[in-house]
């Protein structure tokens, strides 16, 4: 190990999430260690079913929870957040991602851990335009976003805490992609949501995709050889959206036409689906505005730092979106009767 750290127990918080399950799972391969995972007491914990590790149900807002977690642990990784593009109450997203996490810095600080891992997002240097691929050097572009305004302002937040001896490293994982998605996430839904129209929209966009298992992996490298106060962008395969929905296609074998489709064109719709959610559902839009300009700005990255500093893996995207429709499929995500029968789920093959 790069980084010589003498461990003996080690927290995660959000460890019942996509990305976080993935990294405690690699965690209690790699290490003999404990592991502790901090979670919301309404958590779906299905990602860690039989697992070994100890559950701690607690909120990253509440500081007597935040103080109980961080207890007896040397290294911390912090992936709890809220990821999201609309919410009825958008301020959550200000309690959780940026004053949690000053309460967790500071609880860090307070015990001495040796070292944290913080989970920002590559919308601290994303949306540079849709012929410019963003680095760790890129300055911030997405401040219309209310969810990357808060990951910009707790990404500073680790390098201020950096600087002043915390020994952190930030991570910035790009858009993930993979099995045990449950919520899904906005990238998930993509392929979960894909054939359920006769003709799949293809968005006029580009984005850096990463395999989540890649993606964990790269956060326990960069507790093992990242250098502190440093970012790392943790990505593999820059890709249009139509082109995406053709590859995942070949993986399922099914054939739809792929329109794609200006994201300015979907503008009225966006605006639409978000009034009926602020007024009458209270539940996500299927769009907002904000993300389609968002698409307009690109999402395009170069991860060779972490690639080449940490060896950051990289499996083919081919592999990544049928284990990820596997483990839709078998969770009841997708209920395409010809998908299912492929992917060998009978339980999925009675849902009508």
């Amino acid at each position: 190990m790069d980084k010589q750290i003498d461990i003996k127990k080690i927290l995660v918080t959000g460890g019942a999430g996509f990305i976080g399950s993935h990294v405690v799972k690699i965690l209690l391969d790699r290490y003999s260690v404990p592991v502790r995972v901090m979670h919301l007491p309404r958590d779906n914990m299905i990602n860690l079913e039989g697992l070994d590790v100890e559950l701690f149900a607690g909120d990253i807002t509440n500081a007597d929870d935040v103080k109980a977690a961080v207890a007896g642990c040397d290294v911390v990784f912090h992936l709890a957040a809220v990821y999201a593009l609309w919410l009825p109450d958008m301020s959550v997203m200000d309690k959780v991602n940026v004053q949690g996490t000053k309460k967790l810095f500071d609880e860090c600080v307070a015990q001495g851990v040796t070292r944290v891992i913080y989970t920002s997002s590559f919308a601290r240097f994303a949306g540079q335009g849709m012929d410019a691929t963003c680095d760790e050097t890129s300055p911030f572009a997405l401040d219309y976003s209310y969810y990357s305004k808060t990951k910009y302002e707790s990404h500073r937040m680790a390098e201020a805490y950096a600087k002043n001896g915390l020994d952190i490293v930030i991570v910035n994982p790009v858009c993930p992609l993979g099995p045990g998605d449950y919520g899904p996430t906005p990238t998930g839904r993509v392929v979960a949501d894909a054939f359920e129209l006769p003709v799949i929209v293809g968005v006029h966009t580009e984005s850096n995709y990463i395999d989540v298992r890649d993606c964990a992996m790269g956060h326990v490298l960069a507790l093992e050889k990242g250098r502190s106060g440093e970012s790392y962008i943790l990505g593999n395969e820059n890709m249009a959206h139509p082109d995406l929905m053709k590859v995942l296609q070949k993986v399922v074998g099914i054939r739809r036409p792929v329109v794609s489709v200006k994201p300015g064109a979907l503008l009225p719709l966006a605006h639409l689906t978000e009034a009926v959610a602020k007024y009458i559902t209270g539940q996500p839009p299927f769009m907002t505005p904000v993300e389609l300009k968002i698409s307009q700005a690109g999402l395009i990255a170069d991860a060779s730092k972490a690639k080449n500093e940490l060896g950051l893996p990289s499996r083919p995207i081919e592999e990544t979106l049928f284990d990820a429709v596997q483990w839709f499929v078998a969770n009841g995500y997708i209920k395409n009767k010809a998908i299912c029968r492929k992917f060998a789920v009978p339980v999925a093959l009675n849902v009508q």
